[in-house]
This record gives C-alpha cells, structure tokens and sequence, in this order.
C-alpha cells in the first residue's frame, strides 16, 4: 500500500503545502526524511513546488556522519534537487551553551533549516516527524510534567522551534504515518536509506522511551 495517497489527502486537509510553495525539506537519509522527500517529489508536478534539500552533519557520529551527508547528496543528484549542506559540532554548542547534547542538536537543527528558508524564500520547512514520533513526544512532555498544550504533541503545522519570527511554517506533511509504513514505503519504492546508529544509544531519553 503506497503512502501517497494518504499523506496526499493529509497534506491537503491541513491546508499544509499551497501551489508554487517553495519547500526547503529537513533530510537527514534515515527512512522518515528519505521517504518525505520522495513523496514531496513526487507531488512536485502537480503543485508546481520547487524543493530544496538540507542535510545538517552534527558532528557527532565521525566517519558515519559523514557518509550519511554524501549519500543525501548523491539522492539530491540524482533527483536534480538544490542541495544545502553544514556541519556543525553539537558537543561544543552544548558545552558553550551549557544544554543537552539533544536540545543543542534541536536547536542547531532548526536554525540551520531556518536559514537555508530565507535563503531560498521559501514559504515552508518539511520535516520527517511521524506517528511514532509524535506518542514518544507526548509521552516525554508527560514525563516532564507538561501541561494539556505539552500533552497535545505536535502540530501538523507550527511557527519554527527555537528560531523567533521566523516567516516561514513548519509542516510535517508524515504526522499521522506509523513507522512500520513509511519502512514499507521505502522497501515499496526501492529507497535505501541510511540508519543512524546513535538511535540505539541509551544516554539519550527520546532512545529510552522509544525502546
């Protein structure tokens, strides 16, 4: 069963991509992003959209990082897609900033996908957000003691996190997608995305309650 379809009509029920929209697209090779771009892509025609594709190496993963950035590339080639690409280190944002590993990584993340945005003037950032994405979300906000906003989890669409006044709009066009579907989405259109080894690690919580 393709997710076309399904993440089509949801796109269209929450008002998230308009006709001629340029779209920067949050990339990082995983199933999530890979399947994302694949399918933005592919409504590329019909909505008249100009994508733009932006992998951000954190530095944190050394050799792996690395060629997780050169496959995003050759994926960006092959589709004949404009390609913006950073590496940061998080380590030291998270020491200078005196925060998480995780929240320096968010907050390094969406900067980044901010400013490829207004340089390209786009009116949209996709992200790869899913189904499961969003109950570890809401069970981490309950964890935390969020109040009913934090317990709603994410939005299909929502201003860009950390970065103020940015004016552009957040979507995550996969919101209502389990995981299980979008790994048959990419055995189904023969993606071959990369799996970050870091998912596995336990130091992080979103890996705790995920596992």
């Amino acid at each position: 069963m393709t997710l076309y379809d399904p993440v089509a009509q949801f796109c269209a029920r929450h008002h998230l991509l308009d006709a001629g929209d340029t779209v920067v697209v949050g990339v990082s090779g995983g199933p999530d992003s890979l399947s994302l771009l694949d399918i933005l892509r592919r409504m590329s025609p019909a909505l008249n959209l100009k994508l733009h594709v932006a992998h951000l190496n954190h530095g944190l993963r050394g050799a792996e990082a690395e060629a997780d950035a050169a496959f995003v590339a050759e994926m960006a080639r092959r589709w004949e897609l404009p390609l913006h690409q950073k590496t940061v280190s998080v380590a030291q944002i998270a020491r200078r900033q005196k925060k998480s590993v995780e929240d320096a990584a968010r907050i390094a993340r969406y900067t980044f996908l901010a400013a490829v945005a207004q340089k390209t003037s786009a009116q949209k950032i996709a992200v790869g957000h899913h189904a499961d994405d969003q109950s570890e979300t809401v069970l981490l906000h309950f964890l935390r003691g969020a109040g009913l906003d934090g317990l709603r989890g994410m939005r299909p669409a929502a201003p860009v996190p950390v970065v103020a006044d940015a004016p552009v709009t957040l979507i995550r066009p996969l919101l209502e997608t389990t995981r299980a579907d979008i790994e048959a989405y990419c055995r189904e259109r023969h993606l071959s995305p990369r799996l970050d080894t870091s998912n596995a690690d336990g130091a992080f919580t979103r890996n705790r309650v995920r596992h």
